[in-house]
């Protein structure tokens, strides 16, 4: 993985956090009626899951170009995930449920049991 890469990663992480923050702030600068207090819950509920999910996403797309690259520097698949060397805010779990990510060493395929699709 390149710098520029991981520099990248840590911009998309960074603004996921804005957002989510943002959110927060502008939920705690009105005070709405209860319909709309409602609301603004789903909502806040609903953007905090879509980060977490691109998180996850995310991590994901990390892990299958560390993959890669020790494809490239060994020849074969890596027999676990524990082997790979994790750059900071790369994790090999989901970050949703805190469930491992599943990994098969024979095709190098690695997988989230809770976000299928991706």
């Amino acid at each position: 993985m390149t710098k520029g890469q991981t520099i990248v990663a840590l911009l998309v992480v960074i603004l996921i956090i804005a957002i989510v923050a943002s959110f927060i702030y502008l939920s705690q600068q009105t005070q709405p009626s209860r319909q709309t207090q409602q609301q603004s819950k789903t909502t806040y509920g609903a953007a905090l899951e879509r980060a977490k999910e691109v998180e996850c996403m995310n991590n994901l797309h990390q892990i299958r170009q560390l993959i890669q690259m020790f494809v490239s520097e060994q020849g074969s698949y890596p027999p676990n995930l524990q082997s790979l060397r994790f750059p900071a805010g790369v994790q090999p779990f989901c970050p949703i449920t805190k469930g491992p990510y599943t990994y098969d060493p024979n095709t190098g395929t690695v997988k989230c049991p809770q976000h299928l699709r991706f």
